[in-house]
């Protein structure tokens, strides 16, 4: 599943959110300052203050209970049409960002190419190189000495078709599956290829852990490709 497209939407939903709670606050801010210069009896910048600092509208609720005390007082109407317009601007960008935010963690529960991110990476490396793409992760270092893991998400076609391939110099290398508790330990040392039906040896459809173990390793290359 690509979720770039997603991504982006994800993305743009953010600073649509984040750009119209600033533009809401400022005109929230320029409404309060003009309103209370003709309708209240302290200064127009404390209650500024008061919106801007007591959050969750409580310092506008404060203004109209406590601040608003010319009654009698014509309101001047000043950036009233401004605000409306920016509340409706975020109550549709509010439903924007938490539809793609529900899009956006959805794809990255059902997608390999989020998984394949969490990369972690334990030890002593030099010259250490690792990317994945389309059913492929490689891995390359000059020199190494600890782990290599990642979580990809494979069905039963890709679990048939698992295979490594594997090069080093020096030093011994090590590949650990692992799904639910359950462990595959493969030597991968030298000049290794294999194709590893993960299907017959256990694993089923879904989640699985995949480590590289770096012992003393010199000029390594590991391609891991499932499709």
């Amino acid at each position: 599943m690509n979720i770039v497209p997603i991504a982006v939407f994800f993305g743009l939903s953010i600073f649509a959110f984040v750009t119209t709670i600033i533009l809401l606050q400022v005109f929230l801010c320029l409404w309060t300052y003009h309103d209370a210069k003709e309708k209240s009896e302290q200064d127009p910048t404390l209650w500024v203050l008061a919106v801007l600092f007591l959050t969750n509208g409580i310092g506008l609720l404060v203004y109209f209970l406590v601040g608003r005390t010319k009654k009698d007082v014509p309101a001047p109407g000043k950036f009233k049409k401004a605000l409306i317009a920016i509340v409706i601007l975020f109550v549709l960008s509010t439903g924007f960002f938490i539809g793609s935010t529900i899009a956006f963690a959805g794809s990255m529960a059902t997608s390999d190419s989020f998984f394949s991110s969490a990369t972690m990476n334990r030890g002593v490396w030099s010259g250490f190189n690792s990317n994945y793409r389309n059913g492929t992760w490689t891995e390359a270092t000059r020199s190494g000495n600890g782990t290599s893991r990642r979580t990809f998400t494979l069905n039963e076609a890709e679990m048939q078709n698992f295979h490594v391939d594997n090069f080093n110099e020096e030093g011994e290398m090590y590949l650990l599956l692992e799904q639910d508790g359950f462990q595959m330990r493969t030597e991968i040392t030298g000049d290794f290829f294999q194709v590893i039906d993960l299907n017959e040896n256990g694993f089923l459809p879904g989640r699985i852990r995949i480590t590289l173990e770096y012992d003393r390793v010199r000029n390594s290359q590991t391609i891991i490709n499932w499709r």
